[in-house]
């Protein structure tokens, strides 16, 4: 599922004001249906404080293949607004199969940026504008993904990949698009198990976990978005 960046748009606006109708409701597990191909698929929505919100889809097919979709506004100490869709394809055992990421920034003059993870080539490719760039990462571990371009924060589905990850292998391979490396890390430097479930660390933001999906993301620049029942959203 993809959607242009002035869909987006508008949908986070539709997104953080249906938030508001929810809040009778505990802050549980997205909407979940059963789709007649057997996948069960599940929308969550995220709003923050400083105005942030954002969306995430989980579907999960019957040999164990998990789909992720997300679309995150992120609303930054600066004043100034980051939104980050992601594509994610993660096999039974929790590894990413194959991820895009685009980033985009209300900063004027700053180009839109395409990340592409291809473990099965070790190869992560960067987009932005015209330039292509690529570097090669080894596959001797899960892979999470942090340090975005154009100072993006982790995301809820970053965070989820980390967790995921983490349930099957003891190191992970972290990514680092902002600086074109990778290094490998033992679980408990991102990934802490607690009473309340499972706290992940990526760089300098941290999310909370539970055995449905990310509970909430906390950031850096101190902004935090929160997970929250709410209607569903169809694109």
């Amino acid at each position: 599922m993809r959607t242009s960046q002035t869909l987006f748009a508008a949908v986070s606006i539709v997104a953080a004001a249906s938030l508001t109708t929810a809040c009778d409701a505990p802050a549980g597990a997205g909407d979940s249906k059963e789709p007649s191909k057997g996948a069960a698929e599940s929308t969550f929505v995220f709003a923050g404080k400083r105005g942030s919100a954002g969306q995430a889809w989980r579907s999960l097919g019957p040999d164990g293949t998990e789909k992720l979709h997300g679309e995150t506004r992120l609303m930054l100490a600066s004043g100034a607004e980051r939104q980050v869709v992601e594509d994610v394809t993660l096999d039974v055992s929790g590894r990413i199969v194959s991820a895009e990421i685009t980033t985009t920034s209300s900063t004027p003059n700053e180009l839109p940026v395409r990340l592409r993870l291809v473990p099965s080539e070790g190869l992560v490719r960067i987009v932005s504008g015209s330039t292509e760039t690529s570097f090669h990462v080894p596959v001797d571990a899960p892979w999470v993904y942090t340090a975005l371009p154009a100072g993006i924060p982790a995301t809820p589905i970053a965070a989820w990949i980390a967790k995921r990850g983490a349930d099957t292998a003891p190191w992970l391979r972290v990514v680092s698009a902002s600086k074109a490396w990778s290094y490998l890390a033992p679980l408990d430097q991102l990934v802490v198990q607690t009473e309340m479930g499972t706290t992940v660390v990526l760089g300098e933001d941290a999310a909370d976990t539970d055995t449905v999906f990310v509970r909430d993301l906390r950031l850096s620049g101190g902004e935090s978005i929160t997970r929250t029942n709410g209607p569903a959203l169809v694109l």
